[in-house]
């Protein structure tokens, strides 16, 4: 039976509690990721005991669960025991190692280092003190750490938080990363001493199947909604759609804005229409998170892009250069390595430019990114996570 017989009046709604289709959410129930997370467990189970942790690289298609898993693996960590400190880093967000720094201090801590005066090293020093005094185990998860590979970011903070027993004996620390791209190779991005140091494991999170999909969406739909809200055919066509985008966060914002969709018409059920009207958004929600977290240049560097590609311009990555240096001034290095940090994140990929001769490449715009920029650009929310995108802005670390 529906919540409301016949339409709904403006204070009514259809949610039960919405907060559970947000992609930051940690479910209560996890199911069909028992292996994974066992593996995890064991990599952390040292530190129980006040030893370091096996470091480990979680990596996975997005929206597999890697970063729930290591939620909740950290949630019974700090429930069971306060001489574990686990940090967990998006490294979308937190792209420089002063801010990876300042992340792990203020878990550390309680609030944040100084705004001025707080060095790299004076941090480190300070973290790796308190550690030894209190007998601690710092474990840090770098959440989506291929976002630290440009300019050698991602090297650096492994070697200080790794290494930092030599500077101060009796800390001990540990790394978790996770790695959605698929493309970060360890032996490529790292030097030797610091691969030596790191010897991670590899845990690997395979996409949901078509059922296992169902059956999370359906938890959801049964705690999250009403009963009769969302019909079996609608929550069908819902994980059909979801498995074809192949990332359930997807599948969990489709939902949201279908309810929400008819709810605005006054209806108690969700119907096919809806779901139809709103699937363009859901399946660009990742691209908007990705859009929210960007610096400053990288924004810049996308939205030159993205305005030659509108005019039907050469998007060579030496015409791209040209035009935003016209903008705002970097090097040409500078330049290359925002290019990276965009394809790192999807929202531009390269290719050889099938005009030109030797190393010259094309830079061109995925689907979805041009709507999800402007979206963006215009204050609109595409996917409702309202004050984020100013906060994220704000706590960015250049």
């Amino acid at each position: 039976m529906t919540p409301y017989p016949h339409s709904l009046m403006a204070d009514q709604t259809l949610f039960r509690d919405p907060a559970l289709f947000e992609a930051d959410h940690l479910p209560e129930v996890f199911n069909h990721r028992d292996a994974q997370v066992e593996d995890l467990a064991f990599a952390l189970r040292p530190t129980l005991r006040g030893g370091s942790p096996l470091n480990t690289l979680i990596q996975g298609p997005p929206g597999t669960g890697k970063t729930t898993a290591v939620r909740r693996i950290f949630a019974e960590v700090e429930e069971t025991t306060k001489r574990v400190v686990p940090v967990l880093v998006s490294c979308q967000a937190r792209k420089t190692t002063s801010a990876v720094l300042r992340e792990i201090y203020l878990a550390l801590f309680g609030h944040s280092p100084p705004t001025h005066g707080a060095s790299n090293s004076r941090m480190l020093f300070e973290i790796g003190r308190t550690l030894a005094e209190r007998g601690a185990v710092l474990v840090v998860c770098l959440d989506d750490a291929n976002h630290l590979v440009p300019r050698g970011v991602l090297n650096g903070v492994l070697i200080r938080i790794l290494r930092l027993h030599e500077t101060c004996p009796g800390a001990r620390t540990g790394v978790v990363m996770t790695d959605s791209s698929m493309a970060l190779v360890l032996s490529s991005v790292l030097d030797p001493s610091t691969r030596s140091s790191l010897q991670a494991g590899t845990i690997f999170f395979p996409p949901y199947t078509a059922d296992e999909v169902r059956s999370i969406l359906a938890d959801r739909v049964r705690v999250g909604i009403y009963p009769g809200v969302v019909p079996a055919s609608v929550l069908d066509d819902v994980a059909e759609r979801t498995v074809g985008c192949g990332d359930l966060r997807v599948g969990l914002c489709l939902l949201k804005e279908a309810v929400i969709h008819a709810e605005r018409a006054g209806r108690t059920a969700v119907e096919a229409g809806d779901v139809e009207a709103v699937f363009a958004v859901a399946r660009h929600a990742r691209l908007a998170a990705a859009v929210q977290t960007l610096a400053p240049p990288e924004r810049t560097v996308l939205t030159v892009l993205v305005g030659m590609a509108r005019r039907e311009e050469e998007t060579t990555s030496g015409r791209v250069y040209e035009a935003v240096a016209a903008v705002e001034p970097m090097s040409y290095t500078m330049f290359y390595e925002r290019v990276t940090e965009l394809e790192a994140q999807c929202l531009v990929g390269t290719r050889r430019w099938k005009k030109g001769q030797g190393r010259t490449r094309e830079i061109w715009i995925p689907e979805g990114v041009e709507a999800v920029l402007s979206a963006d650009s215009s204050g609109a929310s595409v996917h409702r996570r309202t004050g984020v995108a100013e906060d994220e802005k704000r706590r960015y670390e250049t």
